[in-house]
C-alpha cells in the first residue's frame, strides 16, 4: 500500500496540522497517514496517543466497532489485546440478537433497513473479531453469515467470492497458504484502490482497521 508520489507533500502537510489535536478519530487517522507513508516510528507514537484516549460515550455497535479498533492498534503494538475484544465481541452478539428477529424476508429488494444495517454491522465486527482471535473456522461462518444478507450489488466485487480475511483464514484453517497469499493480496489490492481513487484520504481515520488487518494477515505468511 503506497500513497501515489504527488499526494506525499499534502498528507504531511496535514498530518503536520493535526499533530496536537486531542481528537481520538484525528489521532488514528494520523496513525493510519503515518503508517501508510511507511514512518513507523510516527505511527506507532499516534496509535499508542489514540489508544490512550478516554473511551467515548458510544453504544452498540459503535461502542463495539471502536473498542475494536483500540484492540487493533494494540495488536500492532504487539500488546495483549483479549480485554478489548471480548467487550467488542459481547456488543456485537448482543446487536445481532436484537437485529435477527426484524430482518427483511426479502435481502435482494432491501433498502437498508434499520435491523439489517445493524446485522451487517454486526457480523462484520464479528467476522474481524474472529480473525484477530486467530479463530478461523468462526471468521469463515461469521464472512458466510454476512455475506448472505448483503446483495451482490453491494459487493465490492472481488468479494463477492469471498471477503479477503475469509480466504486467509480458510487458508491458516486449512494449512493452505495459496488461500492466504490470495486473501492477503485482495486485502492490499482493495486498499490500495481507493487510496488512488481518492476514497482513503488517509488522514481519516475510516480505513484504520483495513489497513491493520492487512499488516496482520500479510505477517502470517513470512
Amino acid at each position: 500500500m503506497k500513497i501515489p508520489e504527488h499526494l506525499n507533500k499534502p498528507l504531511l502537510e496535514q498530518l503536520a496540522d493535526q499533530a496536537d489535536s486531542d481528537d481520538f478519530i484525528v489521532i488514528r487517522g494520523t496513525a493510519l497517514g503515518y503508517g501508510l507513508l511507511d514512518d513507523m516510528e510516527k505511527r506507532n507514537e499516534y496509535i499508542q496517543k489514540f489508544i490512550d484516549t478516554p473511551k467515548p460515550e458510544l453504544l452498540g455497535n459503535e461502542l463495539a466497532r471502536e473498542l475494536q479498533a483500540r484492540a487493533v492498534g494494540m495488536l500492532l503494538l504487539d500488546q495483549k489485546a483479549t480485554d478489548l475484544l471480548d467487550q467488542a465481541k459481547e456488543l456485537f452478539e448482543t446487536e445481532l440478537e436484537k437485529a435477527l428477529p426484524n430482518l427483511p424476508e426479502d435481502i435482494a429488494i432491501d433498502v437498508a433497513t434499520e435491523p439489517l444495517k445493524m446485522a451487517r454491522q454486526s457480523r462484520s465486527g464479528l467476522m474481524e473479531n474472529a480473525f484477530l482471535r486467530k479463530e478461523w473456522k468462526t471468521c469463515v461462518n461469521e464472512a458466510e453469515h454476512g455475506r448472505a444478507i448483503i446483495p451482490d450489488y453491494l459487493l465490492y466485487q472481488p468479494h463477492r467470492e469471498g471477503y479477503p480475511i475469509e480466504f486467509v483464514a480458510k487458508g491458516m484453517d486449512n494449512s493452505n497458504m495459496d488461500l492466504v497469499t490470495k486473501g492477503v493480496e485482495m486485502q492490499e489490492e482493495f486498499l490500495q484502490y481507493v487510496i488512488e481513487v481518492g476514497y482513503l484520504k488517509p488522514w481519516e481515520e475510516a480505513y484504520f482497521v483495513s489497513y491493520a488487518i492487512s499488516l496482520i494477515s500479510r505477517n502470517l505468511i513470512k
